[in-house]
């Protein structure tokens, strides 16, 4: 039998009173949705800034819910996200122009590179800085559902040779 699908995440942001005291601004479970398209795979936005130095210092908006963030990357920002996906499920290789920061968070996660190699993480808190390579992952348990979180950051295009990589989806 294949185990159920994790609960959302429980997200606590912190901000400040009309006197500048640190508080409690919200404390919310966020729940992922499916991706189209990609069977078994479900994401959730945790906090998007929309430039970097961020604002968000002095804004009581929520940053999960900011407009006009369509896609991974936040042109001129960052998109803390998690991803969950069901056992066997595979997300197909792509590339972004972004620094990717991936900490898995329960199961198990094999890392597809394009060079036909793949690197497979076992353990909770393990780490992949993605920059800017085709990839893609795959949940490689038969029973067990992966989540991992990403904090992805808005980059140049890699330029190998001189040629800049454009993003692409593989499918």
């Amino acid at each position: 039998m294949t185990a159920l699908p994790p609960p959302g995440l429980r997200r606590v942001v912190t901000g400040h009173d009309a006197q500048g005291k640190a508080v409690i601004q919200s404390d919310s479970g966020i729940l992922a949705e499916p991706i189209a398209g990609m069977e078994g795979a479900s994401a959730a936005p945790l906090w998007i800034s929309k430039s970097v130095p961020t604002t968000d210092n002095n804004t009581s908006d929520d940053g999960a819910l900011r407009e006009g963030t369509e896609g991974i990357v936040v042109l001129k920002g960052t998109n803390l996200r998690y991803t969950d996906l069901a056992p066997g499920t595979v997300v197909p290789m792509h590339r972004t122009s972004s620094l990717d920061h991936n900490i898995l968070v329960k199961g198990e996660l094999v890392l597809m590179m394009e060079d036909g190699s793949e690197t497979h993480l076992k353990d909770a808190g393990d780490v992949v800085i993605q920059r800017g390579t085709i990839h893609g992952w795959r949940n490689p348990s038969s029973t067990e559902w992966t989540r991992w979180v990403t904090v992805v950051i808005d980059a140049a295009p890699a330029v190998v040779n001189g040629r800049a990589l454009e993003d692409v989806w593989v499918s």
